[in-house]
């Protein structure tokens, strides 16, 4: 019996240690699973949530997955199947992956994402059957279009629980029955079916698959090479069944039903507290991290949910008074503000403002750096305190001492308290002069022992200086009043406007400087004093009016104190952004020069009307460049007819030609930043200047150019770190009449319809020369009528006067008439001379030939001539003919110019008349110059002479003499001047023949 006993309490003894054993066991398995699983969201924090819905792109609220790919692209399924997501959007994926495979449609229920091949698994379910096929994005991103999507497997049956894969295991619920292939490059091997009833799949540290059924127990997956086996390890209670049954989510693949049931409650407590919607009751499917470590919920019925953690920025030490000036030593985190009640010490360590003066409840409102070590804290109505007090902080050891503030009487002489002396700022120059702004413009201050003597300078006397700083031009300080920004030289006491209105503060930075207006923003200025850019609410910012200015140098940030808030500006991205009281500040309100710089820490003390407000400005920014990589993933082509045409592209893959019909092109660019999260996002179009892309928007491109084209994208942070650049390419294609064959078939068209020009153009050049050769023979046969004419008449005229003087044997008469008959005879052969040169032009054989020649000889041989001619009509030849002219010139040719002038002189001049005639050697040049009277009736033949002589393209109507001396001209390069003179009766020819 005895041993009975024992073997009994033995074998209890045993079955506990074994029951304690397989308890630690299971406790550690799911401990492990826990740490291995993604970390929960935390109740403590606060979120900023931002709801992903139809107006971006998210119809169906159906979300079933959400992976993110090496390229940090994401994808998304939903009810509408397979989507692109890029942290701002949601797009279809068949669009751009330009695909007609209608899986791509299904409304998909799962997704896995393989890193290693780059591949995407993805479940979907239509028409009863669960499709299972995979998209290659390797191939995708290599430029391949073919075969970028391969069916696994499919399946009667939804989807009934998250699947599992691990490397060629795929294991998944599909109505009920529990799934496993082996794959082989994507291609499935063996399919092995479980009929056990299962719930959900998940596993541990150690990728051990472990299977829930129905009512809570627990399985390991033993997978041999011919069969499955199960080895029961747990049993859930029936409210872990519960919550594993209607809670669990595809990102607790690797946590148990207690933290499942955790996960959830956090996450509906988070979603109750800083939504207004209610999503308690609705079925969370998974959470899971973008690249920035945004937090994404999806849901079954309301979509998804962006949580980005707020970063506490902010630090507040709130008072009953306003602060007006603030003096701090950061290595002892102390300081003292000046308010309305006295000057209070306060503590950033410790949050405590505190009252350590008794009686002192006077109006302090500037502070003044006497040097590095010591900062002296004015008063606003000093002569209303009968002991002038002010104070002077120590930085080193965070004390106080109170000074006695001497001014001269003579700025004390006031009528009424308003018009008593006010000190409204202070500035301390790099020459160590202190200089305070008051109310009856710009005094000096000088600190000696305990009191600290005020003088006026005598400059803007009856401005309100409501702030100093030191000019960039050397000797000069730039003050903000009431009326406008002034220059003011200290040595001349020169004063010029630099803007108008009513200005409350200012600060100098690194590349320039800024004032705060009373009702128009912050103005930008360059070193120069020209105004860059105007900050407003135009802009972003939420007041214009501006208290105070501080800048980080560390991250070349202004920070505006405004009525509404204060504003961020971060000055090489251009970020702007507004923090209300609701986001940390002390008040919405600021007041003027109550701000502080500690630049190693980028602390920014700020006053307002309630308090302080501490904020530490690194942690504003996103500073870690590794995650920061904007990736260009996709492009819509919008042309002329409306058409759009999408596309999903690779960085640095040249796209497919685009239409030469192009009206705009759209870039797509993956960008997951929040507001907590601040960098900017720049991208250039080949050379171009950089450009900034404001948050939410994607890159549009206008009236892009044929030809190859580079995009470039990169990202910003406020400290000065830039990301890797991403970068593509794309070709747009001409126009069709600018492409190759377009022009090869406009030169082709052109050359057919020359043929016909060419011939019409041949057939009109041979009639034309037929007109002229009949308009040549026409002018040769006028000239021989016209020249011809007058001898032959002469001629037979005095043949008869010949037989009548034989008949009457009058010998003396008959000599005369023989020296009139030898006289015709010369005209006559001169004309005929004029026939055979004018010939020689028409054939253009006449070529100058040059010797010289004695132009008197040639007068000599042509004057009787003419004078016979002349005197039958009582003409007076006024000769002044130099004999012993000789010039190197075509002598037959100068003969014929002086020749047809002489000949028109006489044939147009009326009768008792004066023909004057001179010729002269001038400058190596043969001048001719004849004057003769014209009839009245004539006036209009001759002024068209005058006024078209010398234009080539003049066609003389009459007058073929003078035809020929234009071309004799020509030939011999010499020039005519015709002219009428003042009598308005008598014509001018000037004529000058060069020599060779």
């Amino acid at each position: 019996m005895k041993k009975s006993v024992l073997a009994y309490r033995n074998r209890r003894r045993l079955e506990f240690v074994l029951c304690f054993l397989k308890t630690l066991l299971i406790f550690l398995l799911f401990e492990e699973n826990l740490a291995y699983g993604q970390s929960l969201l935390s109740i403590d924090e606060r979120y900023e949530i931002e709801t992903f819905d139809e107006s971006k792109g998210l119809i169906s609220k159906d979300v079933n997955g959400l992976v993110f790919d090496k390229r940090k692209l994401g994808w998304l399924g939903n009810g509408d199947g397979l989507n692109i997501f890029d942290g701002k959007r949601v797009y279809k994926a068949s669009d751009y992956l330009q695909s007609t495979n209608k899986l791509l449609e299904q409304p998909v229920k799962a997704l896995i994402y393989d890193s290693t091949n780059n591949k995407l698994i993805v479940f979907s379910y239509a028409k009863t059957r669960t499709s299972i096929y995979v998209l290659h994005l390797d191939q995708i991103e290599n430029g391949s279009s073919s075969k970028v999507i391969s069916l696994i497997s499919s399946l009667p049956g939804p989807l009934t629980a998250w699947p599992i894969y691990q490397k060629n295991l795929l294991a998944a619920i599909i109505n009920s029955n529990t799934v496993f292939w082996d794959l082989k490059n994507f291609n499935v091997t063996r399919t092995r079916v479980c009929t056990l009833s299962a719930m959900a799949l998940y596993t541990d540290i150690h990728n051990q698959i472990y299977l829930a059924k129905a009512k809570g127990y627990t399985y390991r997956v033993l997978l041999n090479k011919v069969d499955i086996k199960f080895k029961f390890v747990h049993k859930y209670t029936n409210q872990e069944v519960g919550y594993l049954w209607e809670k669990s989510m595809f990102s607790d693949l690797k946590c148990n039903a207690s933290q499942v049931y955790k996960r959830a409650v956090n996450i509906e407590k988070i979603l109750a507290k800083y939504t207004h919607q209610e999503y308690i009751t609705k079925k969370i499917t998974g959470i899971v991290t973008d690249p920035l470590g945004n937090y994404y919920l999806c849901g079954h019925d309301w979509g998804l949910q962006k949580l980005t953690p707020i970063k506490k920025i902010m630090k507040t030490l709130t008072f009953n008074r306003e602060t007006r000036g603030i003096c701090y030593s950061p290595q002892l985190e102390k300081g003292a503000i000046a308010t309305p009640i006295g000057v209070k010490p306060f503590s950033l360590n410790e949050d405590s403002i505190r009252n350590i003066f008794e009686n002192d409840e006077y109006y302090f409102n500037a502070s003044v750096a006497i040097n590095d070590s010591l900062r002296c804290i004015l008063p606003l109505y000093p002569q209303s305190d009968s002991l002038r007090r002010g104070y002077v902080y120590n930085v080193k050891n965070a004390t106080l001492t109170s000074i006695y503030l001497q001014y001269p009487s003579t700025i004390t002489d006031y009528i009424n308290v308003f018009q008593q002396l006010t000190l409204l700022s202070g500035y301390r120059a790099k020459s160590g002069v202190l200089y305070i702004g008051t109310n009856y413009g710009l005094c000096v201050a000088k600190l000696k022992g305990a009191q600290m003597y005020l003088k006026p300078l005598d400059i803007l006397p009856k401005e309100h200086i409501n702030d100093i700083v030191e000019s960039f031009k050397k000797g000069c300080l730039l003050l903000a009043t009431e009326t406008g920004i002034y220059e003011v030289d200290i040595y001349t006491r020169k004063v010029s406007l630099i803007q108008e209105g009513a200005f409350l503060c200012l600060l100098r930075y690194t590349k320039g400087w800024v004032a705060g207006s009373r009702q128009n923003g912050a103005y930008l200025f360059s070193v120069n004093n020209q105004l860059q850019q105007i900050i407003n609410i135009h802009k972003g910012i939420h007041s214009n009016t501006i208290y105070c200015i501080s800048f980080d140098n560390l991250y070349q940030t202004l920070w505006l104190g405004t009525s509404n808030g204060v504003s961020l500006y971060q000055l090489p991205t251009g970020l702007l952004k507004t923090y209300f009281k609701k986001d940390g500040i002390a008040n919405n309100e600021f007041n003027k020069e109550s701000y502080f710089n500690f630049p190693n820490d980028s602390l920014i003390l700020m006053g307002g009307l309630a308090g302080i407000t501490a904020i530490r400005n690194r942690a504003m920014f996103y500073t870690d460049i590794r995650n920061l990589r904007p990736s260009i993933w996709g492009v819509d082509a919008i042309f002329d007819n409306n058409q759009q045409q999408y596309q999903y592209i690779n960085e640095g893959k040249p796209l497919v030609p685009l239409s030469a019909k192009l009206r705009k092109l759209v870039f797509h660019v993956a960008d997951y930043a929040s507001s907590q999260q601040l960098y900017s996002v720049k991208y250039r179009v080949d050379d171009s200047n950089w450009q900034t892309l404001n948050k939410g928007e994607d890159i549009e491109l206008l009236n892009v150019d044929a030809g190859n084209h580079q995009l470039e994208v990169k990202a910003i942070t406020a400290d000065g770190k830039i990301s890797q650049s991403c970068a593509i390419t794309y070709y747009v294609e001409p126009i069709w009449y600018k492409s190759w064959w377009g022009i090869s078939l406009f030169v082709l068209l052109g050359a057919i319809l020359m043929i016909p020009v060419f011939l019409i153009r041949n057939r009109i050049v041979q009639v034309k020369a037929k007109e002229e050769l009949y308009k040549n023979r026409e002018k040769l046969f006028g000239m021989i009528a016209h020249d011809l004419r007058s001898p032959l008449s002469a001629y037979q005229g005095l043949a008869g006067v010949v037989n009548y003087l034989i008949s009457k044997q009058e010998w003396t008469q008959l000599q005369k008439i023989g020296q009139e008959i030898d006289d015709t005879g010369r005209h006559l052969d001169l004309m005929l001379n004029n026939l055979l040169n004018w010939s020689l032009v028409q054939q253009k054989s006449l070529k100058p030939i040059y010797h010289h020649t004695t132009i008197g000889t040639i007068i000599h041989e042509m004057l009787p001539v003419y004078k016979t001619v002349a005197g039958s009509k009582d003409i007076t030849l006024d000769k002044n003919i130099d004999k012993e002219v000789t010039i190197n010139t075509d002598a037959n040719l100068s003969a014929l110019i002086i020749r047809n002038l002489l000949d028109n002189a006489v044939k147009n001049a009326p009768e008792k008349s004066t023909i004057k005639i001179e010729i002269t050697k001038k400058d190596k040049k043969l001048t001719l110059l004849i004057e003769n009277d014209f009839h009245e009736h004539k006036l209009p033949v001759v002024t068209d002479i005058v006024a078209n002589i010398n234009d080539p393209e003049w066609e003389l109507k009459r007058g073929v003499g003078l035809k020929f001396v234009m071309q004799t001209l020509k030939l011999l390069k010499a020039s005519i001047q015709v002219s009428i003179l003042n009598n308005k009766n008598r014509i001018r020819w000037y004529v000058e023949i060069p020599e060779p």
